[in-house]
């Protein structure tokens, strides 16, 4: 899978744990941690209760549990009590095929998918129009479909491209698992903070007698050179 590589300038990196963000600036941050290099790897959901979809690759620190391998960055995202979800499709080819393309990703027969960084929102609704603009099929498996505006008026919305396939929400509420359990919205930012810091640590000790664990994530998030 090849990855998009990015060059982050350096006040990208600067702590933000400490300051006092909204719901809607830390769902904002949570979609560029996601995105930035991030991939769909998964879905599953208990209708009409509950759709997750799951993402790997994203700029979120969660320690390691053996100190030989690079921190897990999977997040996974339940959207509680959905009042829409569709599935995107930016091409008409092979819409006669009895085999959706989301059940094989949700039946692990696909690929991950890497996630369209300039195409991933929790909250502007002018850039969810845009997404779902797009689309060439539109696959509602719940609910309306989200060109409606009963869509942009939920508690909470996702829309996103990962390459050719899309994926669009909108619930009552959502809650955030890592393999550890759940984490609430509001340590996100510590988390991401916390993952910039191993990020420069990681590039430190890179070219060092004791570089870190190999992870793809720095290794695609390349630092700036003077």
């Amino acid at each position: 899978m090849n990855f998009l590589k990015k060059i982050f300038n350096t006040k990208q990196t600067q702590s933000s744990e400490n300051i006092n963000l909204t719901e809607k600036e830390i769902l904002q941050m949570l979609g560029d941690a996601i995105c930035d290099v991030g991939y769909w790897s998964w879905w599953t959901s208990d209708l009409p209760n509950i759709v997750q979809i799951e993402f790997g690759g994203t700029q979120l620190y969660f320690p390691p549990k053996d100190n030989s391998e690079p921190p897990n960055s999977q997040i996974a995202i339940q959207f509680i009590n959905p009042k829409s979800i569709s599935f995107l499709s930016l091409s008409k080819v092979g819409e006669n095929n009895s085999e959706k393309w989301f059940n094989l990703l949700h039946e692990d027969k696909m690929e991950s998918q890497v996630c369209s960084y300039d195409s991933f929102t929790f909250v502007d609704e002018s850039e969810m129009k845009r997404i779902i603009s797009h689309a060439k099929i539109t696959d509602t498996i719940l609910g309306y479909p989200p060109t409606e505006e009963s869509f942009f008026k939920e508690n909470f919305k996702l829309t996103f491209w990962a390459g050719e396939f899309g994926f669009a929400v909108s619930s009552e509420n959502i809650k955030l698992l890592t393999q550890d359990g759940e984490i609430k919205m509001e340590e996100i930012p510590s988390i991401n903070s916390n993952w910039w810091k191993y990020w420069r640590e990681y590039w430190d000790l890179k070219k060092t007698e004791k570089p870190l664990p190999k992870n793809y994530v720095c290794e695609v998030t390349i630092p700036m050179k003077n």
